[in-house]
């Protein structure tokens, strides 16, 4: 055996080493973007770690005064902004939802501590509980869930039966409805079982609802139920 083979197999070894260096960090700088576009809001080189902050936020936002919403099927619009993570130099992308606040003629449960129940229920799923439970004030988003139009509230369910398919609802529902006007579907804001229940057309439920307080004589909207239009 050539005594100086294990001394020229060590040193192809040490050429093969110094000749990777540069190709992985190539390719480090390669997929490096890459990783930070699919997960931005981790630190660099921390690809593991959970993406926490992917979830929209939003800031705390008075949408209307008491005495605007005084009476039972007063109503206001307004727009909550959310902001989504983004890989930008903004860092986020901003994105408005058209909501409605609605005082209803009657308190409705909006959320069982105990249960769970009621239709603020997703606010486990987010890790808060509402500190309005009864009441009869509640705050839908204005997106539609069937195709994602902006539906109108409206106060005389004459109008919906004039200008939205059709629809003549029986007599316990003969009050202001929500209406969608691209594909007809109605909602009831004050059902009791099911607040936002759909009673005509082709959404698949509700739309979503907002958490609010009370903070003196202003309504304030903090979150806005998670989730895509269906």
């Amino acid at each position: 055996m050539d005594p100086q083979a294990p001394e020229l197999m060590a040193r192809r070894r040490f050429l093969k080493l110094v000749t990777a260096i540069p190709v992985l960090g190539a390719l480090v700088a390669v997929i490096s973007p890459l990783l930070r576009f699919l997960k931005p809001n981790v630190e660099k080189f921390k690809i593991y770690a959970p993406t926490t902050g992917d979830t929209p936020k939003g800031e705390p936002t008075a949408v209307a005064a008491l005495r605007e919403v005084a009476n039972p099927w007063d109503s206001k619009y307004f727009v909550f902004m959310q902001k989504y993570p983004q890989y930008t130099p903004e860092g986020f992308k901003a994105a408005n939802v058209p909501g409605v606040v609605v005082r209803l003629p009657y308190p409705i449960t909006l959320f069982d501590p105990a249960t769970g129940q009621g239709p603020l229920s997703w606010a486990k799923e987010i890790g808060k509980t509402p500190t309005v439970t009864q009441s009869d004030i509640i705050i839908f988003s204005r997106i539609c869930p069937h195709l994602g139009c902006i539906y109108n509230y409206v106060a005389n369910y004459k109008e919906v039966t004039a200008g939205y398919g059709g629809y003549v609802p029986p007599p316990e529902r003969q009050h202001a409805l929500m209406a969608c006007p691209c594909h007809l579907s109605i909602y009831d804001p004050a059902d009791r079982q099911t607040p936002g229940r759909v009673v005509s057309g082709p959404a698949p439920r509700p739309p979503r609802t907002f958490l609010f307080e009370v903070r003196g004589d202003q309504i304030v909207v903090t979150d806005v139920e998670p989730g895509g239009i269906a």
